[in-house]
């Protein structure tokens, strides 16, 4: 019997997978990273929220993905379900309570409601920008993630704006603060896959990192690359303007993985 039980103590020891969720508490909005060692060929995938999530192999026996969580989410403890060949195995990740930041603005109306052509236009350019994020392709990232500017935030990433005393949308990235001509880097490397004049983001640049995830670069003064330019993470890739449909000079950077907008902050803080 003793022989037995250690036979099937080995088996169920070689059947678990070693999974690490980083990190292991989230608040809506973020990112965290799901990393499993394996040592067998089969590729892993994952399951959060009901959305199967495919993982990439590294070449060192592990494999990594990136997940979003939406900014809706509800706080409390999901199951995160790893399944590779027959195996699978189910973890844990808890999303926190927060309270974003509320800010009221009072515009003139012609900042707030758009003329039937200027309407069409950003139905257009936000077909656009749809169209790119469901575009998931290999990685080309590699190690953390660095801010675009090294400079002071002003907006942070969630903040609820009332707007001549109506809400209108949580604030979907970070603005850095920043004077005109001031550079902008990669926050790591990719591939330019827009630059052009949006009529909200103004000069627009948006950069593929791979495995589903974009940078987005708004109100650049000045484009320092073009559309299929290989970056490295931080080339410098524009220069921060006024661009677009804003007031004064600073850098809007926005984040889309699997296209939900998540905290770039969150991204930045990530260690792998």
């Amino acid at each position: 019997m003793l022989a037995i039980a250690i036979i099937f103590l080995a088996s169920l020891q070689s059947y678990a997978l070693n999974i690490e969720i980083i990190p292991a508490e989230v608040i809506p909005g973020d990112v965290f990273l799901i990393k499993v060692q394996t040592d067998e060929p089969d590729p892993v995938m994952a399951e959060f929220l009901g959305n199967k999530i495919n993982l990439y192999p590294l070449n060192n026996g592990y494999s990594i993905v990136l997940v979003p969580v939406d900014i809706n989410t509800q706080p409390k403890k999901y199951a995160v379900i790893i399944k590779q060949g027959e195996k699978e195995q189910q973890v844990l990740i808890k999303v926190k309570p927060y309270k974003f930041k509320t800010t009221e603005l009072t515009l003139p109306k012609d900042k707030v409601t758009l003329s039937p052509e200027n309407g069409k236009r950003a139905v257009r350019e936000a077909e656009l920008l749809k169209g790119i994020w469901p575009q998931n392709t290999s990685k080309t990232w590699n190690g953390r993630f660095i801010t675009p500017t090294g400079t002071e935030v002003s907006t942070v990433f969630g903040v609820i704006r009332i707007m001549n005393g109506k809400k209108t949308s949580a604030h979907r990235g970070i603005d850095f603060r920043g004077k005109t001509g001031a550079p902008v880097r990669a926050i790591n490397s990719g591939i330019v896959v827009l630059a052009d004049n949006l009529f909200f983001g103004g000069n627009t640049l948006v950069i593929n990192h791979g495995m589903g995830l974009y940078s987005v670069y708004m109100h650049l003064s000045k484009f320092n690359v073009s559309k299929g330019d290989k970056v490295s993470k931080e080339q410098i890739v524009g220069l921060i303007g006024s661009s677009g449909r804003v007031t004064g000079p600073h850098l809007h950077m926005s984040v889309k993985l699997n296209g939900v907008s998540v905290n770039p902050a969150s991204l930045f803080r990530l260690k792998f």
